[in-house]
C-alpha cells in the first residue's frame, strides 16, 4: 500500500516495531515526539497496544481513526459508554495492558475525534462519523472481472479462539463441497499449518494477499460467489465490488463452532454482524448480500 500512496504523492516512513522487544521500544522513543507534535493524527487501530502507547497525553488534538473493520463499531460502542477500550473477543485485561486501555480512553475522550469508514457506527454524533464508499479503490482498479466457482474469504475466529478449529474446517469444506471452489484468501493471522490443513482437505487455492482483500478483489479475477464468516467484509465488499453481479454469502456461526469458555459479548457481537448484513442487504446498489449458508 505504500506504494500505491507513493503514486498518489503521499510521502511514507516506514517503521517495523514487531521484529523484537527491542525494536518496538526503539520505534516507540522515535515517534512518541512526532505524533505529540502532530496537527492531526490519523489511526488505523486503536485497541492496538503500540498504538496506544504513543499516544500523547490527553488534550485537544485532532485525531481521525480510519477503519473499516467490525472492531470501529465495538470501539465507537466503547467510547460512547465511557468504558475502557478492549477488542470485543478479549477476555481479560494485563495489567500494562489495562493501563494503556484506560489512558487511551482518557486520550479519546479529549480529542477532536472523527471515525473515517464505512461501518454503521451508532452511539456517537453524526459529525464525528465521516462515511466513505471506496469509491478511490473502484476508480484505480477499474472494472470488477468475475469468473465462475466459489472463493472463500479467511477468518481469524479460530486465531482468536473464538470457535473450534475441527469445526472451522469442517465448515470451510462444506463450502467448498460442489466442486467449483476456487481460491481462499488467507486472513493475515492465520497459520502456515491450518492453511495447508485447509488446502489439503477442500482443494481451494490459498492466497495470501499483499494488501488488503479489498484491494486485492478488485486488482485480480473474482469468482461470482463469495462466501465468509461473520466480519467486515459483509460491509466493505458490497461496496467494493457494486455493480460486479458478484453473490456475497456471510454464513452464521452455529452454536456448535463456538469454542469452550466463549464469551455471551462475543456471541452476541457476531450475531449483531448478522443482523447488519440484514440491513446491509436491503441498500440499492451495492453487491448483492445474504445471510445464507451457501451449498
Amino acid at each position: 500500500m505504500a506504494d500505491y500512496a507513493g503514486e498518489e504523492n503521499i510521502a511514507v516512513e516506514w517503521h517495523d516495531p514487531r521484529t523484537a522487544l527491542s525494536a518496538s521500544a526503539r520505534v516507540i522513543a522515535e515517534l512518541r515526539p512526532q505524533v505529540a507534535d502532530a496537527h492531526t493524527l490519523l489511526l488505523g487501530d486503536p485497541f492496538s497496544g503500540l498504538i496506544q502507547a504513543l499516544l500523547p497525553r490527553p488534550g485537544n488534538q485532532q485525531v481521525v481513526v480510519v477503519d473499516d473493520g467490525t472492531a470501529t463499531l465495538e470501539f465507537a460502542a466503547q467510547l460512547a459508554a465511557g468504558e475502557r477500550l478492549r477488542r470485543w473477543h478479549g477476555r481479560s485485561f494485563g495489567p500494562v495492558r489495562a493501563v494503556l486501555a484506560e489512558r487511551a480512553r482518557r486520550f479519546f475522550d479529549t480529542a477532536r475525534l472523527q471515525l473515517f469508514t464505512v461501518m454503521a457506527v451508532t452511539g456517537l454524533p453524526p459529525s464525528r462519523v465521516q462515511r466513505h464508499s471506496y469509491a478511490w479503490t473502484r476508480h484505480r482498479f477499474g472494472q470488477v472481472r468475475t469468473r465462475p466457482g466459489v472463493d472463500v474469504i479467511g477468518s481469524s475466529l479460530v486465531e482468536t479462539g473464538v470457535v473450534r478449529p475441527g469445526a472451522y474446517l469442517d465448515a470451510v469444506a462444506a463450502l467448498a463441497i460442489d466442486g467449483s471452489a476456487g481460491r481462499y484468501f488467507a486472513h493475515r493471522r492465520e497459520s502456515a499449518e491450518k492453511l495447508d490443513r485447509i488446502a489439503t482437505q477442500t482443494g481451494l487455492e490459498i492466497v495470501r494477499p499483499s494488501v488488503p482483500l479489498e484491494v486485492e478483489l478488485r486488482r485480480t479475477p473474482v469468482a461470482a460467489r463469495l462466501a465468509s464468516f461473520p466480519s467486515s467484509v459483509g460491509y466493505t465488499l458490497p461496496l467494493v465490488l457494486a455493480g460486479s453481479g458478484v453473490r456475497i454469502s456471510v454464513q452464521p456461526i452455529p452454536e456448535e463452532m463456538f469454542a469452550e469458555g466463549v464469551t455471551q459479548r462475543a456471541r452476541s457481537f457476531l450475531a449483531r454482524l448478522g443482523d447488519d448484513v440484514r440491513t446491509t442487504a436491503r441498500v440499492a446498489g451495492r453487491a448483492r448480500v445474504e445471510l445464507a449458508t451457501l451449498t
